[in-house]
């Protein structure tokens, strides 16, 4: 595992422009097509072709220790934009431990012959316990017979230090269904990396309406209090859905209950009305 927390870093560290993903990484990934910016609509997941769409919502979360209520409210707007990509925006406002902080994120996924290249980033101007910024790079590969798997390498600049994150997924697609695993090592200052994994598993029907199933668990750098970035035990399970009224207008629910290591338990949930342009 250490040699897999070793490559990765050194992706990362290779892949640096001015703070941001590496020309090298990206050029390596183009040279699998040099051509899938004309490919069809057929060769590339459908996600790419389907229809913009808008959503507003709102989260909660309730803490075991007595402490005030979590919440947030966030927008965020998906835009396909067929073989050119798709750029997805999100605009939150959080509030923690009585402070409140905003951000600001953004991904542009891009479809080639053999998957997928994203990039990700996000800025706080006020981080009292959200990163300050990020940025990431990620890698969704096709495999034959409906399986897949995923790279990413992420940098996360907080407060009280640096976090690298560095992931490695394999799922599998078979008709309505997806499962998928994912592990991740997680670094803080550049100490030894942290092990966490996650499953997952999710019905698609043919009109989109979804349901999923999330568990994880493992060490991961979490914030428990204003100022103390720690890596602590995480147990998380997540229960949400897609359901579609209409042909545009749809809601997105969820409901989560995480154990923070010894500090505190939260029971949460999420509720978004999403609406097709």
């Amino acid at each position: 595992m250490r040699n897999v927390a070793d490559w990765l870093r050194s992706a990362l560290n290779k892949s640096r422009v001015s703070g941001l993903c590496s020309a090298s990484v990206w050029c390596a990934l183009l040279q699998v097509s040099q051509v899938s910016a004309q490919a069809p609509a057929q060769s590339r997941p459908s996600i790419f072709d389907s229809s913009a769409a808008v959503e507003a919502g709102y989260t909660v979360d309730r803490l075991t220790n007595n402490s005030p209520n979590w919440n947030s409210q966030y927008f965020k707007a998906f835009i396909p934009l067929k073989s050119n990509g798709l750029v997805n925006v999100q605009f939150e406002t959080v509030e923690r431990f009585g402070l409140r902080d905003q951000m600001v994120s953004a991904t542009y996924a891009y479809p080639l012959t053999f998957g997928v290249i994203a990039f990700d980033g996000s800025y706080s101007d006020n981080p009292n316990f959200l990163a300050k910024n990020s940025v990431g790079l990620g890698w969704n590969g096709k495999l034959p017979a409906g399986f897949g798997y995923t790279l990413g390498v992420t940098e996360r600049n907080y407060s009280e230090a640096l976090l690298n994150l560095y992931t490695f997924g394999v799922e599998k697609n078979a008709g309505q269904f997806r499962i998928a695993y994912t592990a991740s090592i997680a670094t803080l200052d550049k100490s030894r990396g942290e092990f966490a994994g996650r499953a997952q598993a999710q019905w698609i029907s043919p009109g989109d309406n979804r349901l999923g199933l999330t568990y994880s668990q493992g060490l991961e750098p979490t914030v428990i209090e204003v100022g103390n970035l720690s890596t602590i035990q995480n147990q998380y399970i997540q229960v949400d859905g897609l359901c579609w009224f209409t042909n545009t207008v749809g809601l997105t629910a969820a409901y989560w209950h995480s154990k923070e290591g010894d500090y505190y338990q939260r029971n949460g949930g999420q509720l978004g009305l999403r609406v097709k342009l």
